[in-house]
């Protein structure tokens, strides 16, 4: 056993966050907690981790933990080497940096790192840490596509325990075989996989439903008799004073009181806790615009390295664009770029006409000393119409005086949504907007964006998201963009074609290679002592060609 979480208990304020929440993981075990923002997920993680204090209960910690936050902070004045100090004599270290592609990044600051990359870095601490226990808190929230296949299998080799919050259906389905469930405050365990959880929670709520509605209907029943038989008892005592009629209704309230007695003595059964649905729509598109709404020509961003150059695009009225592409190949640099807080070389247009509206990743555009009320009506000061919004937005009663800074990262997501909505904006720059999100909310503002009448350009690397919103997909690399005219199917289907040809191009190129090899070593037999180091340079080179080949185009 390495974890025993036994009866913990927490308070923030008046609120009872956790109650008597008991657990264990032991080797080898890979388990998924999950439930709704706000639901103590986060909490119960920092209590485990002896950051915050629990009023009842204890854990007992077998083993050393791996850590990943999800709100981890990271000195980014540090390069990636001062950051790894502590291991830079560790025999893994190099392969570990290789492995999750950061070995090019070892002399860069931190701050020109991408969120993925940072991601990449903190897990690279945890790995060279040696831990038992792996925790981590929304894992995949920064990281690309390649990341997020790496990290499946990381987990799926580790030998040791671990604890993944994550709103990510795909990575749960990959990694867990346990699910625990955080619902107000209490913990219920699933003994399966994410598809095990999901089907049997949905089974789970039928039958409570089908209970909830038989004993709603009884006790009805029970009360219109009860209420017929006191009015039938009260009649004939109202009757006469005759002692036949007063006898009568003597027996018929005896008969009531025995209906009561059977209404109290119901075991009753509580309402199905039925998740809470966000509703909210944004507003109609404001004024008209012209075609494009933004040009982009040649553009470059260099830091100590080029991050991106010859990026080149154009931003139509009404489109939604997914952009996609590894960490580090300047997606989110792109966005800051468009929306004014990163400058960037070439020719950058925004239409003067054309109102942006922008979620960060890194959720900044928020004041920590403002409460809810507060920070909305620098939007828009109309109080009943944003109370009316928030409570859309699960925000009611005086979870609107709640401080910014006393959010968990989803209600966060969530007030910067709703600020997006009140803004009247014709164009959306949205750098990973479903991080944070539990998966109801995430569907919710799904629908949402897809009746929104504007432009949207995000950065996505959840698989769901993309596949709903795209129209048109951009794919990113330092050294341009790749348009593909079709949603995330079209571009999945093009690059697999693209793919088949470029592994045809590249079997007969490895042929060519290893014919180029075969002559260089039967002429290496008969050389010169000049002709030698020529020929050992050029077989060299063709080796390094030929692994290149064999190892990308399997």
């Amino acid at each position: 056993m390495l974890l025993n979480v036994n009866s913990i208990t927490k308070y923030i304020k008046d609120k009872k966050i956790l109650e008597n929440i008991s657990f264990k993981i032991y080797e080898k075990q890979k388990i998924g907690l999950i439930g709704d923002n706000g639901a103590g997920k986060s909490t119960l993680l920092k209590v485990i981790m002896k950051e915050i204090v629990s009023d009842d209960g204890s854990v007992d910690v077998r083993g050393n933990i791996g850590y990943l936050p999800q709100d981890f902070s990271i000195d980014e004045d540090k390069t990636v080497e001062e950051f790894l100090k502590d291991y830079e004599f560790h025999h893994n270290l190099i392969p570990t940096l290789s492995r999750l592609n950061l070995n090019e990044k070892y002399k860069q600051r931190i701050e020109t790192l991408s969120g993925g990359e940072k991601t990449r870095l903190y897990i690279t601490r945890i790995i060279l840490s040696k831990p038992q226990l792996l925790i981590l808190d929304e894992p995949t929230n920064h990281l690309d596509y390649e990341g997020i296949t790496w990290l499946v299998d990381f987990i799926s080799k580790f030998q040791g325990g671990v604890l993944i919050v994550s709103h990510d259906r795909y990575f749960l389905e990959k990694t867990v075989n346990k699910i625990l469930e955080l619902e107000k405050g209490s913990l219920r365990e699933y003994n399966g996989g994410y598809s095990f959880y999901k089907n049997t929670k949905e089974k789970e709520l039928e039958r409570e439903i089908i209970a909830y509605e038989a004993y709603k209907k009884e006790k009805k029943k029970l009360e219109l008799a009860a209420i017929k038989v006191m009015e039938r008892s009260n009649k004939y005592n109202n009757m006469s004073q005759n002692d036949f009629y007063r006898g009568k209704a003597a027996k018929i309230a005896k008969r009531s009181k025995a209906i009561i007695s059977r209404l109290e003595q119901m075991e009753e059964v509580s309402k199905p806790n039925q998740p809470l649905k966000i509703n909210l729509a944004f507003g109609k598109e404001g004024k008209r615009l012209g075609d494009i709404l933004v040009r982009g020509e040649k553009l470059k961003k260099v830091y100590d390295n080029t991050i991106f150059e010859n990026i080149s695009f154009q931003i139509q009225r009404n489109k939604r664009i997914g952009i996609i592409g590894k960490n580090g190949v300047g997606k989110s640099t792109l966005l800051k770029a468009i929306v004014g807080i990163e400058s960037v070389d070439g020719n950058l247009t925004i239409s003067p006409s054309v109102k942006i509206g922008y979620f960060s990743q890194e959720l900044k555009n928020l004041d920590e000393n403002l409460t809810l009320l507060d920070e909305v009506k620098k939007i828009d000061a109309n109080q009943s119409k944003i109370r009316n919004l928030m409570a859309c937005m699960l925000f009611k009663g005086e979870d609107v005086f709640k401080k910014i800074s006393n959010l968990s990262l989803g209600e966060r997501v969530r007030i910067i949504f709703l600020k997006l909505i009140l803004g009247g904006y014709q164009l959306l720059v949205l750098d990973e907007p479903t991080n944070f999100l539990d998966i109801i909310s995430r569907e919710k503002i799904e629908e949402a964006l897809l009746d929104y009448e504007g432009a949207i350009l995000f950065v996505s690397h959840d698989h769901y998201f993309v596949r709903r919103m795209a129209q048109e997909i951009w794919e990113m690399d330092n050294k341009g963009i790749t348009r593909y005219l079709g949603d995330y199917e079209y571009y999945l289907n093009k690059k697999n074609q693209k793919g088949e040809k470029n592994k045809r191009i590249a079997k007969e190129e490895i042929l060519n290679l290893e014919m180029e090899l075969s002559t260089i070593s039967f002429k290496l037999i008969s050389c010169s002592d000049n002709e030698k180091k020529e020929l050992d340079k050029k077989y060299s080179e063709v080796l390094q060609q030929l692994k290149y080949l064999k190892s990308n185009f399997r």
